[in-house]
């Protein structure tokens, strides 16, 4: 077991005024390499984009979203119990700190000059209007490392445009490829990629910060613009279409260069992923399949992509006449690439995931205890951190403000009493 010291970010703080998804994700990538992530949180916003208003009554009528509560009930603190918020809330700590206060500016600047990192991906001009802009911060603090991640970028025509992931990811061109095959593009619901990329590549700017910090002995600010991050692993289609005037074509689950699809097995609505990358696999899947037509259709790469509609329409029926478990382990057998496409209970029985000690169980006071997704890589060197699974709200309070900034009691106690600083969401 590796101690919590020797990880790589052990004696770093960051504080993190992020939301909803990408920015949360990189404070917690962070977090699971030792540093102290502190989230400050007004309690007159709502930071976890969850009410402390919403009720079971008021849920029942919004479909998916009222499952991501456990028994989908969202209980007396429903910002604590959320999954959207809870999933990239491990190993950090919350305080809470109106920014919009004399009282919480004041707090604030105090836990800049004492934190390493400040990360934040609200809208352009929010830290401005609040008086904590970079240059303020850098003012503050020298060695601190200010990460934005404006989506857009900080400064140009395109810069205040306002939105989520699913907005950007429109106008950079991403979600022209999401559909299904031969519908529109708008045919398999919202893409989210620009918060699932964001995460790692903002992680690893903060961490390249650090290292020149070592170096110069000075922070600075590391604007990452999340649309360009998304660009980046399009590059090859925008080329295409500046070259050879081609736009991409709505794929769905199939690939430009490997045979892939997914298929409907025997079993209801249980779908399996099937890949054939090279003459290797192909030999390998026909060797299970032994269909002669099927052969002769894919006898080279390009026999493949030529008649790939046939050939994956017989794959198809060969799996809808099998369970799942048989597709998956004759074609295992075989070398062929192929997987489950798991639902959320699917996932919680694999057995793969559970050789692997990938789900952790945890407990909160707030909402009881269950298995949480682990860490999306792991090391052969440490073992990264695994601490609490969610702070509750405000729940770091007295460490923050007596412990790290020093306060005096009785100005803490004062903060409470005044309601400025609380252990509760108040909207």
């Amino acid at each position: 077991m590796t101690d919590a010291t020797d990880l790589p970010l052990s004696g770093i703080r960051v504080v993190d005024l992020t939301v909803v998804w990408s920015g949360p994700g990189a404070a917690a990538l962070l977090g699971d390499l030792g540093a102290e992530v502190i989230r400050v949180e007004g309690n007159d916003r709502m930071s976890r984009q969850v009410s402390a208003r919403t009720t079971k009554e008021s849920i029942a009528a919004t479909g998916y979203h009222g499952g991501t509560y456990p028994d989908k009930d969202p209980g007396a603190r429903p910002y604590d119990r959320s999954a959207v918020f809870n999933w990239h809330a491990r190993n950090k700590l919350a305080v809470s700190m109106n920014l919009d206060t004399p009282e919480g500016h004041e707090a604030f600047l105090d836990l800049v000059r004492i934190s390493d990192v400040l990360l934040e991906n609200n809208t352009n001009g929010v830290l401005e209007k609040l008086g904590i802009g970079h240059e303020r911060l850098l003012e503050v603090n020298p060695r601190l490392v200010v990460a934005r991640m404006p989506p857009l970028g900080m400064t140009g025509p395109m810069s205040g445009y306002l939105g989520y992931g699913p907005n950007f990811n429109s106008l950079v061109g991403i979600a022209a490829m999401d559909g299904y095959e031969g519908e529109e593009p708008d045919s398999a619901g919202e893409n989210y990629h620009m918060d699932e990329a964001a995460p790692a590549g903002v992680a690893f700017a903060v961490e390249a910060a650090l290292w020149d910090r070592e170096n110069t002995g000075r922070g600075g600010l590391v604007e990452i613009a999340q649309a360009e991050n998304v660009l980046v692993e399009i590059g090859e289609y925008f080329l295409d279409r500046q070259f050879n005037d081609r736009d991409p074509e709505v794929l769905g689950n199939t690939d430009p260069h490997a045979l892939q699809d997914v298929f409907a097995t025997a079993d209801a609505d249980r779908w399996v992923a099937v890949s054939v990358r090279d003459d290797r696999d192909w030999a390998a899947l026909n060797g299970v399949l032994d269909d002669d037509e099927l052969r002769a259709l894919g006898a080279d790469a390009a026999g493949r992509r030529t008649h790939s509609a046939a050939v994956r329409q017989r794959i198809g029926t060969w799996c809808a006449a099998r369970p799942v478990d048989a597709v998956v382990a004759e074609l295992v057998a075989a070398g062929v690439p192929v997987a489950e496409v798991m639902s959320e209970p699917r996932l919680l029985e694999d057995p793969h995931l559970a050789a692997r000690g990938w789900f952790r169980e945890r407990s909160h006071p707030s909402i009881g205890t269950h298995r949480y997704p682990g860490h999306p890589w792991r090391s052969d060197d440490f073992e990264l951190a695994w601490g609490r699974p969610v702070p509750g709200f405000g729940e770091d309070n007295e460490y923050v403000y007596l412990t790290l900034l020093g306060m005096p009691r009785e100005k803490y106690d004062d903060l409470v009493a005044r309601g400025l600083v609380t252990d509760h969401q108040l909207v």
